[in-house]
């Protein structure tokens, strides 16, 4: 069973072709390692080798792939793609131009904890008072059910962290 860096590990199941079968089968992969190559390459890159385990017959089989190492430039990017899903967003442009990346952000000019403190207080309540809808109004939303819900991002680490903060707001 392969494991993450922190300990934990984590089951790859597959539909493959499996050699000794000669039919596409039900695969585990049990372990999966990282390695320099022999010679160094440039770029640099990783090999990676997955062991993988035909769970009909018990044929194990090797994969080995060429991982190339991500750079600043891919790291920067899939930073800037994940940043709507974090955060309150209108609008995200990316553009590419010879040399350099456009990044344009649209924010509210309206309070989103606002808004949804008020999305919260008509759903306990059942009511709002005139300014908070006016509050609305303004954010562009006609109804307190309009208000879309906060963005969580795709990362497992943030999301922990983030219920472990929300765990301990209480105690001070």
């Amino acid at each position: 069973m392969p494991f993450t860096r922190s300990g934990k590990h984590y089951m790859l199941r597959a539909k493959r072709r499996c050699q000794k079968c000669g039919d596409i089968t039900e695969q585990q992969a049990f372990k999966c390692t990282y390695h320099c190559p022999p010679v160094p390459k440039v770029p640099p890159v990783y090999i990676k080798t997955l062991e993988w385990l035909c769970l009909q017959c018990d044929n194990v089989e090797t994969e080995q792939k060429e991982i190339p190492e991500p750079t600043d430039k891919s790291m920067l990017l899939n930073r800037l793609i994940r940043i709507p899903s974090d955060y309150d967003t209108l609008a995200v442009t990316i553009t590419s131009l010879p040399n350099e990346l456009v990044f344009r952000v649209r924010l509210p000019d309206y309070d989103m904890g606002e808004i949804r403190a008020i999305q919260a207080k008509a759903r306990e309540t059942g009511f709002i008072s005139v300014g908070e809808l006016m509050n609305l109004q303004k954010a562009g939303y006609r109804r307190p059910q309009e208000v879309p819900p906060k963005p969580q991002p795709k990362e497992r680490s943030v999301l922990r962290e983030r219920a472990r903060q929300r765990a301990f707001q209480g105690m001070s």
